[in-house]
């Protein structure tokens, strides 16, 4: 499956909303996020959109897309495509650490039959966008959250987990609305211990000297055997003027 089973929790709950006419009462365009953080210090998203976000001002206004028109583009046109599908999510989406912004990562998109989430059918009656993405979580953060663009014109289910452990209550977010903070870890991860290594500076001094020291001792040894090798070979004469 293209899809976790948080993912399929998370479109159960938005069926309920949309059944309870919690969201519009109607059968309109939404997006879902569902983001996971790892202990290792890397957070990843997948996000699940309507391609009708972005080719309408109005998304209700338009019906279903079918598979077919994705499908039937040319390479040019679905390379196109996707790209206007990631100028949207750039512009609809704002991560913030510890209330800091951070730009979405890179995204890769894929085409999926939105009926089961699973890749695109010859009959896929509701396509819908598969994004995902993937980066380091920023030094010190402890929190997360999510600024849903003013613009974005659709609603957002917000699905938060650490590791496999999914948030118990996934958010529901409307255009222009900030997320509650989603806190992965209680504080900074400690910083790694300093070696102690001296330095570089310092150790090219002690070598130097080293090397002074021993050259004056090598030079003092040689100095004392001359002079004892000078006066044993002198003149008896040249010994009794001293």
């Amino acid at each position: 499956m293209l899809l976790s089973s948080r993912t399929c929790l998370s479109f159960t709950l938005f069926a309920l909303l949309w059944a309870t006419g919690l969201l519009h009462g109607h059968n309109v365009p939404s997006m879902t996020i569902e983001s996971r953080f790892t202990a290792g210090g890397n957070f990843d998203l997948t996000i699940n959109f309507d391609p009708r976000s972005f080719l309408a001002a109005d998304p209700r206004s338009l019906p279903p897309v079918i598979g077919s028109w994705f499908s039937d583009q040319s390479p040019d046109q679905a390379a196109s495509t996707l790209e206007k599908a990631r100028e949207y999510l750039r512009q609809s989406i704002q991560l913030l650490f510890n209330g800091q912004p951070l730009a979405l990562p890179k995204l890769t998109i894929q085409p999926i039959d939105g009926a089961d989430n699973m890749p695109l059918k010859p009959d896929t009656q509701e396509l819908h966008l598969l994004a995902k993405c993937a980066a380091p979580i920023p030094e010190g953060a402890t929190e997360f959250q999510i600024a849903f663009g003013k613009n974005a014109a659709t609603d957002l289910i917000l699905l938060n987990a650490l590791e496999n452990a999914a948030e118990r209550r996934p958010q529901v977010l409307f255009p222009g609305e900030t997320s509650r903070p989603f806190v992965f870890r209680s504080t900074p991860p400690p910083a790694p211990a300093a070696t102690q290594a001296a330095p570089k500076g310092s150790t090219t001094t002690t070598v130097v000297l080293v090397i002074a020291l021993a050259a004056v001792f090598i030079g003092w040894r040689l100095l004392n055997k001359y002079r004892h090798f000078h006066r044993g070979h002198r003149k008896p004469k040249d010994r009794l003027q001293e």
